[in-house]
């Protein structure tokens, strides 16, 4: 394997004309592996602006029978994602208070039977299976309160992006490309992969300051605004006239 990233991946950036990384994470391999400085550009991944525009009847919370504040998990139910490491908070603040709802939602990606056992008893954690259309997904952002990427590894995901326009606090790993959109205290809050109290005191502090989730929501906001695809659309025709 890595003779074939010495030898193929350094011919490829050879024959290339411009590389393009989805976050600065990725320089330092790319450059590793024969990529030039003055070939490469940053050109993150983005959104539909759909998740821009507020929804004006938000049906989600009655449909799914929650009346509290609601934490949400959106991604693939498979261990690199951490949808364990979010029930284990849950079940930590659950046994403290019962004010707040969690919700998972996403396909099942090796942790179907697990997350099932682990909810299993818990009417106030709930596991709704896939969510494809983009009008239903914007609906379920909004109705959130609080975004959690528990991750064990991620590149740029594009749900970081969708939740910050959707005007949402994110309690997130602090692992690849992340950091490099999340600043911690101002769009969001760190929480060290595993760390279950880490993540549940993030969630609290969240939950039970709204000066701060106010701010972190604006914030996010402002800045998903930069990550549209038209404004994806736009940075690729820049590189394609150089």
């Amino acid at each position: 394997t890595l003779l074939s990233y010495r030898t193929f991946m350094k011919l490829a950036y050879k024959m290339t004309d411009k590389i393009v990384a989805i976050t600065p994470w990725e320089l330092n391999y790319i450059y590793r592996y024969g990529g030039r400085k003055d070939k490469t550009v940053v050109i993150e991944n983005g959104m539909s602006e759909i998740f821009l525009k507020r929804i004006s009847k938000n049906n989600f919370k009655k449909e799914n029978k929650i009346k509290n504040k609601l934490v949400l998990f959106f991604g693939r139910i498979g261990h690199i994602k951490g949808p364990d490491k979010f029930v284990l908070a849950a079940k930590e603040i659950l046994s403290e208070r019962k004010d707040i709802d969690f919700v998972l939602v996403g396909p099942d990606g090796d942790m179907a039977k697990t997350i099932q056992y682990m909810i299993k008893g818990f009417r106030k954690i709930k596991w709704l299976g896939p969510l494809y259309d983009k009008r239903k997904i914007a609906e379920m952002y909004q109705a959130a309160d609080v975004y959690v990427l528990p991750s064990y590894r991620e590149g740029l995901p594009l749900t970081l992006f969708e939740a910050m326009a959707s005007g949402l606090p994110i309690v997130a790993t602090p692992t690849n490309g992340v950091p490099y959109i999340i600043k911690e205290n101002e769009n969001g809050l760190f929480a060290e992969y595993g760390d279950i109290k880490a993540i549940k005191n993030a969630i609290l502090k969240i939950i039970d300051n709204p000066e701060i989730a106010k701010k972190m929501a604006i914030n996010n906001r402002n800045a998903a605004k930069r990550y549209t695809w038209d404004e994806r659309a736009r940075r690729y025709r820049e590189v394609y006239r150089e």
